[in-house]
């Protein structure tokens, strides 16, 4: 004898939740499917999405970084672009097209809130940037008040925890101070390997802060170095700027260069000292305004010797 049950077997369908931190921790999904907007929208939303995100890989192949008096810029190449300007008791951010005025009591206030929004980008622990571009570009209204923009940068960088992976500086600037020294200190000397720095004082009043600089891993390391200063001199230029592979200079006045003696002497005491490196492949000096015809005539006289061609220099 059988026994025979018919029962009716229900199953409900079931809807799992799914936080978005699970979305997060897919592999690879932050780094194929979210851009540098979403992210920085993500890691503001609370401290779990901010930790997970710090830690997913962040590439960015040019992160520019512009200042003029109290307007503030940062963008990339890919089109991320947010903007700041000072006001009295204010700050107007624009983004994409929309625009938001903040009311703050000082500029106090509004440094660590551009701090904030720079530090978000800076923090990453696996940021990679090919490019990071600085410019401070001051005109007359803004020259006799504070480098807001400057300040910014300084105090971002003094907070950032990890070394940076930066693979080219470039550093557009009307004044050499310590700015320039928190930035290399702060990049990985390992992956820094173009320095190209441009330097434009304001009346020609600039206090320069070479030997600090030289002094850094970050530019004992350099492979390349693209330099335009109106006061190099010889001394400087054959002690520190002949140990990289290539290297541009640009001056304004051939004299800067020249201390004093003939010009002949400065091209043979610079020819020697790249003799004695083997890894310089190139060394370019170009100076804006024309030399005296006599001038030429001694360096031509000086490089003939090296010419194994016989082929007269142009």
């Amino acid at each position: 004898m059988s026994l025979v049950f018919n029962l009716d077997v229900v199953v409900e369908d079931e809807n799992p939740e799914v936080t978005l931190a699970q979305i997060l921790n897919v592999p690879d999904f932050v780094e194929k499917y979210l851009d540098i907007d979403t992210k920085l929208c993500l890691r503001a939303t609370c401290t779990i999405i901010r930790e997970i995100i710090n830690k997913k890989q962040l590439y960015i192949d040019c992160l520019n970084y512009k200042c003029n008096g109290k307007i503030i810029e940062i963008s990339t190449n890919r089109g991320f672009n947010v903007s700041y300007e000072i006001i009295k008791k204010g700050l107007i951010v624009k983004y994409w097209n929309k625009e938001k005025v903040i009311n703050t009591n000082n500029d106090e206030e509004n440094v660590e809130r551009i701090q904030r929004d720079l530090m978000s980008i800076l923090c990453s622990e696996k940021l990679r940037i090919d490019t990071f571009g600085i410019e401070d570009n001051v005109t007359t209204e803004y020259h006799h008040e504070p480098h807001i923009g400057m300040i910014v940068l300084k105090n971002t960088l003094n907070q950032v925890p990890n070394k940076l992976k930066i693979k080219s500086l470039e550093y557009f600037v009307e004044e050499l101070d310590e700015v320039l020294l928190e930035t290399l200190k702060t990049i990985d000397p390992e992956n820094l390997e173009f320095l190209k720095l441009r330097v434009t004082p304001f009346m020609y009043n600039c206090t320069p802060i070479w030997r600090d600089v030289y002094n850094l891993e970050q530019w004992k390391r350099l492979k390349t170095i693209d330099v335009r200063f109106p006061q190099l001199k010889v001394p400087h230029i054959t002690r520190f700027f002949t140990h990289v592979e290539n290297v541009h200079l640009k001056t304004d006045y051939f004299n800067g260069f020249i201390d004093c003696g003939p010009v002949h002497h400065f091209v043979m005491e610079l020819i020697d000292k790249l003799l004695e490196n083997s890894t310089l492949k190139q060394l370019k000096i170009r100076v804006d305004e024309a030399m005296s015809d006599t001038d030429f005539e001694d360096i031509n006289e000086s490089l003939q010797q090296y010419n194994t061609s016989n082929v007269p220099y142009p």
